[in-house]
């Protein structure tokens, strides 16, 4: 029997949460309102989330559901090397802004922005089931 209360803090649900609030903030940054002085803080405060994000899921989450779900394997490897080239554009991205180049830091959020909207998309298709399938208190990542 599942519980109300565990049905709404699934970890898929949770994920798919903190996607989008990712999403929101990116769209935030690129909408052009910042001067460079606050892109640059508001960029670095970003890039500081969604790498812990995505080392959270590295070494936390990734390895629980390989173990768990072999046929996801080749699923995480992937999204693992999308982590890589994310690091790489959010890298360049603060690098810029805190250059104060705001249309620089722009631009490469502007590519950052299609790049995270895929891999959330593929993420969540492929793995929101197998994150809601997990015991209460299995995973507590820190989304």
């Amino acid at each position: 029997m599942t519980d109300d209360f565990g049905r709404l803090t699934a970890l898929g649900h949770q994920l798919i949460d903190t996607h989008q609030r990712f999403l929101d903030a990116l769209d935030d940054l690129r909408d052009g309102g910042h001067a460079a002085p606050d892109l640059a803080t508001h960029c670095l405060a970003f890039c500081t989330a969604v790498t812990r994000h995505h080392t959270e899921e590295d070494t936390t989450v990734f390895p629980l559901l390989a173990a768990r779900h072999p046929e996801l394997r080749d699923v995480l490897e992937g999204l693992a090397r999308d982590h890589m080239m994310v690091g790489g554009m959010l890298r360049r991205a603060g690098e810029l802004a805190a250059d104060l180049d705001a249309d620089g830091a722009r631009a490469e959020l502007d590519g950052l922005a299609a790049l995270l909207e895929s891999h959330f998309n593929w993420e969540e298709k492929r793995l929101v089931s197998a994150l809601n399938a997990l015991a209460p208190g299995e995973l507590i990542p820190q989304w």
